[in-house]
């Protein structure tokens, strides 16, 4: 097994997303103000942000949970979610932030967490279970010598 392959295993990635649940958790807890570098993308906001504020987003964003931000957060559902303002008229927001697209925890520009798991996309793992069970039915039924004639014909 490779690194890659290691960090790409299921068993792996629920073990991180626990702890990043768990660190947020306290960090919340203890109302600690923190940062996170989240996979942008995966975000949701509602309402949704503008374009004129979203086309600012790199594909890494970084955001700062402090003052009311930090107040208005929460775990619900396997994300973080907070209220947030965004841009020149402070935009306001409800962020949701699924833990597996926390990349970085930081406190005072500290790294407190690195999330090096590697999620699959969701398609790309319902794929993976289709063939599968496709490679599993197929299996069962060469196993069978009577299937075995039919498929020679």
């Amino acid at each position: 097994m490779t690194l890659h392959d290691f960090l790409e295993e299921k068993e792996f990635v629920k073990s991180v997303h626990e702890a990043l649940f768990n660190i947020l958790s306290l960090l919340l807890k203890k109302d600690m103000p923190f940062s996170i570098v989240t996979n942008v993308a995966r975000v949701k906001f509602a309402p949704p942000l503008p374009e004129n504020i979203t086309k600012r987003f790199q594909s890494a964003s970084v955001f700062e949970l402090d003052g009311y931000t930090l107040s208005s957060a929460r775990m619900e559902n396997g994300a973080l979610c907070f209220e947030a303002g965004f841009g020149e008229n402070n935009f306001a927001s409800l962020v949701s932030v699924p833990v597996g697209a926390i990349l970085q925890i930081f406190i005072n520009n500290n790294p407190l967490f690195i999330n090096m798991s590697i999620e699959k996309p969701q398609t790309a793992q319902k794929n993976e279970d289709k063939k599968s069970s496709y490679e599993r039915s197929l299996k069962a039924l060469l196993n069978n010598p009577k299937n075995k004639k039919l498929l020679k014909e």
